[in-house]
């Protein structure tokens, strides 16, 4: 005859079993996802340490190198600038960059007196207006003298002014156009220029 209780209670032992069987399992699962987690995090932390420290020796390399290339780069840059200042004060020096004048007011005229020196009487031109008078000349270079076959000649003093040069001087009051004198000699320029006076009038107020 079958036993029922005993029955029911292999059953309960092979459900407590299990239970226990599962419960180990899950623990034991357990633990292996915390091993393989810890040990990707310390391959992680490997890896990036690893990238870190290339990066750091990269930064390092290109900070050595961009210090090199900006010394390398400064010292060309104040060469460049050396010649770029000698050769602006060589123009400076040279250009015809302003007619040099002195300017005289009389009574009755303006009298002013321009430095042209090596300038021919028919490069200077003269122009007048009702307050102002400009000047304009051409100087020029020393090579208008000199005939070569040869290879370009080297200049290599640039101590007189060559090229166009403009000067306009504004005046106080209105000038007689008409009457304006001017002579050439020596390498200046005289002009005399009489003033236009005008007339004042008292006005009555009503």
């Amino acid at each position: 005859m079958v036993d029922v209780e005993e029955i029911k209670e292999n059953i309960e032992n092979k459900k407590e079993e299990a239970k226990k069987d599962i419960k180990e399992k899950k623990e034991q699962a357990k633990e292996d996802l915390k091993i393989k987690a810890e040990e990707t995090n310390e391959k992680v932390n490997e890896q990036i340490g690893e990238k870190i420290n290339k990066s750091k020796e990269f930064a390092d390399s290109l900070g050595t190198n961009l210090g090199k290339t900006f010394d390398n780069t400064v010292i060309v840059l104040k060469e460049m600038q050396s010649k770029l200042d000698t050769k602006v004060q060589g123009y400076k020096e040279s250009s015809a960059v302003s007619i040099p004048i002195d300017l005289v007011n009389a009574k009755d005229y303006y009298y002013i007196q321009a430095a042209l020196s090596g300038v021919a009487k028919e490069d200077i031109e003269l122009e007048a207006s009702e307050t102002s008078i400009s000047i304009t000349a051409e100087f020029k270079n020393i090579f208008k003298n000199i005939e070569s076959n040869g290879p370009q000649p080297e200049h290599i003093i640039k101590g007189l002014k060559n090229g166009k040069a403009m000067r306009t001087i504004h005046l106080g009051n209105e000038i007689k156009m008409d009457e304006i004198s001017a002579k050439f000699q020596d390498g200046c320029l005289f002009l005399e220029i009489p003033k236009q006076h005008v007339e004042k009038r008292k006005i009555n107020i009503d």
